[in-house]
């Protein structure tokens, strides 16, 4: 058999993935399921308003999308009340997550999250070569001093905090949130996950303006009922959105729907 020269990081990879879908599932099982919800997706469906852009888009899908994003960029910096250059676009959670640990992570960097944490994200760090260090839960939420500490401890690069918490559905108060990025050890990273951050009355993006050890992602897939559309972002300080347009699979990551 040919050697097509796969990297040994990639050979000594688990054949695994985080999350089967349910039309795999499905497949292999031979029925339907009676109701989704493995993937907290929203049964409401997006706004009519959504729907109605998305259909007058359709006549334009013969062109690329904005490979910048300007408008999208503009709107949510609005929103979050920060500088666009505060924004960058991805594939949704997920994607913006891989490209986080391509960012940041050499093979043997230590990465600090909680056992039982998205799965997503370990699966990314793994196909980078970081080295995964868990943290047990404390009365079922994301233990904020314990990561810390082990973060600390271990010199490690990037800190993985969901909030609210995937999959126990607990959160912590923006208070909590922004006292532990005081307490980030020096060349580390929090990366903030606030997927479900709307079902939630705060958000810490504001942080970001001061903080150049935070990254904060956001997505469309839940709230909005877009998760099918895969669309994500991330607010951080502006080199960090510099390094992303690096890396980033440009010029056409996102489709024009999006």
């Amino acid at each position: 058999m040919p050697d097509y020269r796969v990297s040994p990081l990639v050979q000594e990879l688990p054949a695994t993935v985080p999350f089967v879908g349910p039309e795999t599932q499905e497949r292999n099982q031979g029925y339907l399921f009676k109701a989704r919800i493995g993937a907290n997706e929203s049964v409401f469906g997006p706004s009519p308003n959504a729907i109605q852009a998305m259909a007058d888009a359709a006549s334009e899908s013969w062109m690329y999308g904005d490979p910048e994003f300007h408008d999208l960029r503009e709107d949510l910096a609005a929103h979050h009340q920060v500088e666009s250059g505060n924004i960058m676009v991805g594939e949704g959670i997920d994607g913006m997550l891989g490209y986080v640990a391509r960012m940041f992570l050499q093979p043997g960097d230590t990465v600090v999250t909680s056992a039982g944490a998205y799965p997503t994200f370990n699966y990314h760090v793994n196909g980078y070569g970081g080295k995964l260090e868990f943290v047990p839960y404390r009365d079922d939420r994301e233990d904020l001093d314990a990561l810390i500490q082990k973060a600390t401890q271990l010199q490690a690069r990037l800190i993985y905090v969901s909030n609210p918490d995937n999959p126990m559905g607990s959160w912590w108060d923006a208070q909590s949130i922004e006292s532990i990025t005081k307490q980030i050890p020096e060349n580390c990273l929090l990366i903030l996950d606030e997927a479900y951050g709307e079902f939630s009355d705060y958000s810490v993006v504001n942080l970001v303006k001061n903080n150049d050890n935070l990254i904060v992602i956001r997505t469309f897939s839940k709230a909005f009922g877009l998760a099918g559309l895969r669309l994500g972002y991330f607010v951080a300080n502006k080199r960090f959105t510099d390094i992303f347009s690096r890396v980033i699979q440009y010029p056409y990551p996102l489709n024009s729907f999006a």
